[in-house]
């Protein structure tokens, strides 16, 4: 028999877990490593982002208060307030807090008591308490540990991990946004341009950044040109700890987000209206300077919060900003019921062309009396299930008495009166229906294409995608 040969693969060096905080760090190290998937990590990588990770700690951790590298420093306290480099009381002596620091990332002692990384459960010689660990929640919950064990069993890879997060999340000077995504290339975009960021931090502190795109803004440009059309869903994890009680804050996008996206970009109405969106969410103060970004405004539409019952905030977004249609031009208009529809079709798997015939009913029974009266009427109605009801039976008895042929929408109250969202999205689109149907017959709605109003700017609106800063 011929001799059989076997090939041991080698246990990768860097594991990514479900943990965002962690599986963020895996990025950062990665990244810090010149790779581009954690499993190309190899212990050499990982010593020389030890050295990089203790370097830019000590360095923040000594820096004077006046300078621009003690705002890397305030970074690290918002996520490690009790540890020795964030210490009130630590040392100032570079040659006496680098030790300390590097003991952070030694490997495990020997002959050490092994258990289960609480992270990616690989063996652990190593315990942490909350001193160490990034605080994701709150100092209550942080002091929960396993029965038994005296701290957190966390692998050396982990701990690197951990303290190289700060490097792929969106930090300000009190807080960190990560990301989880089902597609993995959105993790790496999200995280390399963190880290691009980061170093800007670094180098020229934050008051040296220049205004633009935030996290949201980030994932939705990530997501539109990595994502898969049936994948991208996304969940974004903000810890805050501004001296006050932490909090941690989760968004998510749906699982159509990346579909959405595209087909947005492929449509010239959509890709107005989101345009629109983004100019007529941005703010200036008086001086000029940035006080929202229209992107990440935008953005922050596409991401509902889980514990919220506020979902769909880019429809209700758009229904808001356009209950005064006047104050808007027809593009604009045009612009926000694509996006309506699009957002029903991807996300709800709604047909578009579902209410039409309540919309030529209204459209022809507003038409019929030559005044704003009966638009004004409409208008109020819809946002109400019950007024709307009454309204389409009054608009169908006066049409059917006036010679029409009598519409058939049964079938469509039920959808409109539907409780929850699903109500008022249904409605909304109704109403955007009913508003581009008057201006296709001509009836006064909204300015005219050259007239201006404060999302009608010509051009798309700049994104920030362009490798801008962003603060």
């Amino acid at each position: 028999m011929d001799p059989v040969t076997s090939a041991t693969v080698a246990e990768p060096v860097l594991t990514p877990s479900g943990h965002p905080l962690q599986r963020c760090g895996v990025w950062a190290v990665t990244l810090l490593a010149g790779g581009d998937r954690p499993e190309t990590v190899t212990e050499d990588d990982m010593e020389r982002v030890v050295e990089r990770l203790v370097e830019d700690i000590v360095t923040a951790a000594t820096a004077p208060k006046d300078s621009v590298s003690y705002d890397w420093w305030k970074v690290l306290f918002a996520l490690y307030p009790n540890s020795k480099p964030t210490h009130a009381k630590r040392s100032r002596d570079r040659a006496v807090l680098y030790p300390q620091v590097a003991e952070l990332f030694a490997p495990d002692p020997m002959g050490a008591p092994l258990l289960p990384c609480t992270f990616c459960a690989r063996p652990s010689g190593t315990v942490w308490t909350k001193t160490n660990l990034p605080m994701f929640e709150s100092e209550r919950a942080l002091n929960t540990l396993p029965p038994g064990v005296p701290g957190w069993p966390v692998c050396r890879a982990c701990r690197v991990a951990l303290w190289a997060m700060p490097y792929g999340a969106w930090v300000t000077q009190g807080s960190a946004t990560v990301l989880t995504c089902d597609d993995t290339a959105v993790e790496q975009e999200f995280a390399t341009r963190n880290l691009v960021r980061a170093g800007r931090i670094r180098q020229l502190g934050f008051a040296g950044l220049k205004a633009g795109a935030g996290p949201e803004a980030v994932v939705v440009r990530a997501l539109r040109e990595h994502a898969a059309d049936s994948g991208g869903a996304c969940t974004l994890w903000t810890f805050k700890n501004d001296n006050q009680e932490p909090w941690l804050r989760v968004t998510e996008t749906r699982q159509g987000i990346a579909r959405f996206l595209r087909a947005m970009r492929a449509d010239a109405d959509c890709r107005h209206g989101w345009a629109a969106l983004q100019r007529s969410m941005h703010r200036r103060d008086r001086s000029g300077a940035v006080t929202v970004d229209g992107a990440t405004a935008a953005a922050r539409t596409l991401f509902d919060p889980v514990d919220d019952e506020e979902r769909d905030r880019l429809p209700l977004e758009l229904m808001r900003r356009a209950r005064d249609p006047d104050a808007l031009n027809q593009r604009t208009l045009r612009g926000w019921r694509a996006l309506c529809r699009l957002y029903q079709e991807v996300m709800y798997d709604m047909d578009p062309g579902r209410l039409d015939r309540a919309t030529v009913m209204l459209a022809d029974w507003i038409t019929q009396d030559g005044t704003r009266g009966r638009f004004n009427e409409f208008r109020r109605a819809v946002n109400s299930a019950y007024d709307l009801q009454k309204l389409l039976m009054k608009a169908s008895a006066r049409l059917f008495l006036d010679g029409s042929d009598r519409v058939r929408i049964n079938d469509l109250i039920p959808l409109l009166q539907a409780e929850g969202n699903q109500g008022w999205r249904v409605r909304g689109q109704l109403y955007f229906d009913v508003l581009d149907e008057l201006i296709r017959r001509g009836v006064r709605i909204g300015k005219s294409d050259d007239e201006d109003d404060p999302a009608s700017e010509d051009g798309e609106y700049d994104d920030g995608d362009e490798g801008e800063e962003y603060a």
